[in-house]
C-alpha cells in the first residue's frame, strides 16, 4: 500500500498556526510499518515538538455505482469525480 506522508513545521505567522513542509510517498505494507517510518524520522531530523507529521492511504478502492466492479482512486478526489457517488454520473 502506498502511503503519503505530509510534514507541517508549527509557525504562528500562517493563519492556520502551521505550515506545509514537505510530503513523501511510501509503499509500506501496513499501518505499523508506516508508524516506525515516522518514529525514524523523528530520530533523523523531525525529533522536536515543532513538526507534525502525519500520514494517510494515498488510494482508497471504491465500487463503482453503474457497473458494481471495484475502482482504485486517488484518496483526495473530490465527490462529484467520484464514481461510486451519483453526482459522478448525473453531470
Amino acid at each position: 500500500m502506498i502511503y503519503k506522508l505530509n510534514i507541517y513545521r508549527y509557525d504562528r505567522r500562517c493563519k492556520k498556526g502551521e505550515r506545509f513542509v514537505n510530503s513523501y510517498e511510501y509503499d509500506r505494507p501496513d499501518d505499523e510499518a508506516m508508524k516506525r517510518e515516522v518514529n525514524a524520522l523523528r530520530g533523523c531530523g523531525y525529533w522536536d515538538s515543532h513538526y507534525r507529521i502525519e500520514f494517510a492511504p494515498k488510494y482508497k478502492t471504491v465500487k463503482n455505482l453503474m457497473s458494481g466492479k471495484d475502482v482504485v482512486i486517488a484518496a483526495d478526489t473530490p465527490y462529484y469525480l467520484d464514481p461510486s457517488r451519483e453526482t459522478y454520473w448525473c453531470s
